[in-house]
This record gives structure tokens, C-alpha cells and sequence, in this order.
């Protein structure tokens, strides 16, 4: 059987970039697993959570109270969803907007640092971790078919 690393070389990449966005963003004091909500919401909104979930690949429940972290935080409100009654929209507010450039700026430093050492150009990383990204989503949705289907 093949020495399959992928998954593992994975996870360990995900525990180093964690590593340097939690050292960077401690300045700025935001818990870095609330980053990607923030980011998403800053570059979609207004947003429903729904697409934030779809977009950041993040259970809705996680999503919820992540938002409710930020909402408690007074970085993002909630507005009317004027197309979905049963939904609200997100958008960050003015503190909101502050902290996402802060986090930005403190973790430039760190994108620069990262881009010196790395041997081939960043968007040969990017594209390939785009990809990884799209097949996990597959791997997830196979593995939501019933057994049926997939026997």
C-alpha cells in the first residue's frame, strides 16, 4: 500500500500558518480562529452566513458562533435580509473594518517573509491549494451520498 501523505502534510501546514496568525494577530487582539469569518464578511458583504458557510467551507453551526463572537465584539452587525425573511445579512462595522486592516497590516510582515522562502512563485501555491480545496469539497459532498449511490 502507498505511503499516503497528503492529508498529513495538510494538517501540518494549517498548524504552521496557525502558529503565525496567532503570533501576529495577539497585537491586535483578535482570536485568530475568527479571522476567517471576518475577512469573508469584509469581502462579501453584506453577506448571509449561509454563503459565508458555503464560501469558507465552515459548518454552519461553527458559523454561527463565530458571528456571534464578532457581533459580541461590535466588529459585524446583523441587517434584514431584505430577499430572505428568515435570514439576516452581515457587514462589519466601523470597529469591525479597523481591527480587518489592523489584522491585515500585521500580518503582512509574515506574507513577505513566507514569499522570500518560497522556491517557486506564490500563486503556484495558491492554484494548488485552490484545487486540494475543490477536492476536499467533492471528497465531503461524495461522502454525503447515501451508500447506495455510491456502491
Amino acid at each position: 500500500m502507498p505511503d499516503r501523505q497528503l492529508l498529513l502534510k495538510a494538517a501540518t501546514t494549517s498548524g504552521y500558518v496557525g502558529q503565525l496568525v496567532e503570533r501576529n494577530l495577539r497585537a491586535v487582539g483578535l482570536p485568530a480562529f475568527l479571522l476567517p469569518t471576518l475577512t469573508h464578511i469584509r469581502d462579501c458583504e453584506p453577506v448571509s452566513p449561509g454563503e459565508i458557510s458555503a464560501v469558507a467551507g465552515v459548518p454552519m453551526t461553527t458559523l454561527r458562533d463565530n458571528v456571534q463572537r464578532l457581533v459580541d465584539r461590535k466588529l459585524v452587525r446583523r441587517t434584514p435580509n431584505p430577499t430572505d425573511g428568515r435570514s439576516y445579512l452581515l457587514r462589519l462595522t466601523p470597529r469591525g473594518r479597523t481591527v480587518a486592516e489592523a489584522a491585515g497590516g500585521s500580518l503582512l510582515d509574515t506574507y513577505l517573509a513566507l514569499e522570500r522562502h518560497l522556491p517557486r512563485p506564490l500563486a503556484t501555491y495558491e492554484r494548488a491549494l485552490d484545487e486540494l480545496n475543490r477536492s476536499l469539497e467533492l471528497v465531503l459532498d461524495e461522502a454525503a451520498l447515501p451508500s447506495i449511490r455510491r456502491g
